[in-house]
């Protein structure tokens, strides 16, 4: 019979639940709005019914599932399966999740963090197949991100390692600034650029915006903020494209430390506004750079979508492995 595994991605916003064959391909995929504020229980319920569609799939493809991946935001505990902090799921922090999974599915369960698979994902099925030293940042509900380094996924000594986010890009204030406004976070996560333009739109310096959301933040979605260029809000688009070139500023101390041959970019953000991210992103990070490092860079959009960090979980699930977890190597 023919191998296939399971690979959830719990994300801030949604969670993302596929099945795949040995060949990884995707054979089903659910989808769900992840409301973990609703508590640990009603969640786990909510992806256990997710996961039980997907397991009827599989049932019907004749696969034998050999494993499932969990790809969550946050720092995870990768032999004890456990959700430590997760500034976006909060009431999660603490869900022994693997354990509870492996209970109820009866296979192997593999936890990781959500960004750590999504580069992992892109290096084994994207934009960096065959590329041994690559840094992946993805836009979302924050910013995220994951480093291979000699072909491995490097995931440091608490497993937090490549986390572009918390860099500090506007050292102003000290100390604090790391817990304000100053970190990459604050500057471009869907959050902090939803906000910027949602002033805008009340000061009326971005008047279709103004007119669709009003002052109701939940309606400053990626989709509202393109229309919003389209029909002529400058100011909106002025922002988002200085906050762009600040991560590329911020993160070509990386990039000059690393030297790594590309940098995959992702998540909503991207996807929604591809060439303006990558032009105001790389036109402030080559600035920066030294030149024997900026001579083999490039910079790609990630081609996964969606699935990256979904897939990523999906490959460890079938034993391809990322590399050492610290976490798992200090156990």
């Amino acid at each position: 019979m023919k191998r296939g595994a399971i690979g959830i991605d719990i994300g801030g916003t949604k969670t993302l639940c596929v099945l795949v064959d040995e060949h990884h391909r995707i054979l089903e995929s659910r989808k769900f709005k992840t409301e973990a504020v609703e508590g640990e229980k009603a969640f786990l319920q909510q992806l256990l019914a997710s996961v039980r569609r997907v397991q009827t799939v599989a049932r019907k493809k004749k696969l034998v599932l050999v494993g499932l991946g969990i790809a969550c935001a946050g720092q995870v505990d990768c032999e004890a399966l456990e959700i430590r902090t997760s500034p976006n799921l909060l009431r999660l922090e603490g869900c022994e999740i693997g354990a509870y999974l492996e209970r109820a599915v009866g296979v192997k369960v593999h936890l990781r963090n959500d960004v750590q698979m999504g580069i992992f994902g892109e290096h084994r099925l994207g934009a960096a197949r065959g590329v041994r030293n690559a840094l992946g940042i993805f836009f979302g509900t924050g910013v995220g991100s994951g480093v291979i380094v000699n072909g491995q996924l490097h995931t440091g000594a608490s497993g937090m390692g490549g986390q572009v986010g918390a860099l500090l890009a506007q050292p102003v204030g000290g100390p604090k600034a790391a817990m304000s406004h100053g970190i990459v976070d604050r500057i471009a996560s869907k959050a902090a650029i939803a906000g910027e333009a949602l002033v805008l739109a009340v000061k009326e310096w971005a008047p279709y915006l103004h007119d669709k959301v009003g002052s109701d933040l939940s309606k400053v979605t990626w989709g509202m903020l393109r229309r919003s260029i389209k029909h002529g809000d400058k100011r909106v688009e002025e922002m988002l494209r200085a906050r762009m070139r600040v991560v590329g500023i911020a993160t070509s101390n990386v990039v000059n430390f690393l030297n790594p041959e590309l940098v995959v970019l992702g998540g909503g953000l991207i996807h929604t506004f591809p060439r303006l991210v990558v032009k105001e992103f790389e036109a402030g990070l080559r600035e920066h750079l030294v030149p024997e490092v900026s001579d083999v860079l490039k910079v790609k959009v990630a081609e996964l979508g969606k699935r990256a960090a979904a897939l990523g979980a999906c490959c460890v699930a079938l034993g391809e492995s990322p590399g050492v977890n610290s976490i798992e190597q200090a156990a």
